[in-house]
């Protein structure tokens, strides 16, 4: 019987051990987490830029189903980070979850009040950035080439988006600045790009790159999707931030450092 007692209270304690660790802080971080590898895995650009190696050659999903999954995810951490309190939670995790629901007010901000999506054509216009992918030597050239054209072959898909999912009437700077940004993005592609990668060793990588530059370079100009800066209206009313949402699309103070604290953390631990 004494091992079979022995057994029983050893189990017994390590339930109550398992429920005394689910603390609010332990609690929070973990639906933190959830929500910024989902935050990462529908902006694989910005993960990369922070070193999460697993987001290379992939770039947002523009596609209205896939908006509409991020909008949904966003309400409901939205929700889910109400249940804390943030004078039960210790003073790093008290700041962390003021930062993460403001964060999460903005994103929401942008895509309900903004319209980012349907009304910023300059979304679109930076949308298959593969600057990190030179100016960081974080792997062998080769597999970063590789990267950098399975991005640019999504580029139909990000003009695609675009012809759906923005409205007929666009504000006219946004269109301007478009315009130009997508201009600088296709010279840089032509120029600068091949300059980059003059040490590629692999012809094979070297053919496959050449391709897919040269026709992402062609199709990004945005005046191909029939907008130019004279066809557009004069901004109206409505076009406006006005006070504000301007203070509203302000940056989130110290949001990338959440990010970049919290993963160091993680693979500290890992």
């Amino acid at each position: 019987m004494k091992p079979l007692m022995f057994f029983g209270l050893a189990s017994c304690l390590a339930l109550l051990v398992a429920f005394a660790a689910q603390t609010p802080d332990s609690e929070y971080e973990a639906v933190a987490e959830e929500y910024i590898r989902g935050y990462f895995a529908a902006r694989p650009l910005q993960g990369t830029s922070i070193g999460l190696h697993e987001y290379d050659g992939k770039i947002t999903d523009y596609s209205r189903l896939a908006l509409d999954a991020e909008l949904s995810r966003l309400r409901r951490f939205d929700d889910r980070l109400k249940k804390f309190e943030a004078d039960k939670l210790s003073p790093r995790q008290s700041i962390d979850l003021r930062i993460l629901q403001s964060a999460i007010k903005k994103e929401l901000f942008q895509m309900q009040e903004m319209s980012i999506f349907e009304r910023n054509p300059m979304v679109y216009a930076r949308a298959a950035d593969v600057n990190v992918y030179i100016k960081r030597n974080f792997a062998p050239l080769d597999d970063r080439v590789r990267s950098i054209v399975a991005i640019e072959a999504q580029v139909p898909n990000i003009l695609i988006a675009a012809r759906t999912n923005l409205a007929d009437v666009l504000p006219r700077p946004y269109v301007e600045l478009a315009i130009q940004i997508a201009r600088g993005a296709a010279d840089f592609l032509r120029k600068d790009l091949v300059q980059a990668i003059a040490d590629l060793k692999d012809e094979r990588t070297r053919t496959e790159l050449q391709d897919s530059n040269r026709k992402a370079a062609a199709a990004l100009p945005i005046t191909r999707l029939g907008w130019n800066a004279r066809s557009c209206p004069k901004p109206r009313p409505s076009s406006r931030s006005g006070r504000r949402n301007f203070s509203v699309s302000l940056p989130t103070p110290n949001l990338s450092i959440l990010h970049q604290n919290r993963f160091w953390r993680s693979g500290s631990r890992n």
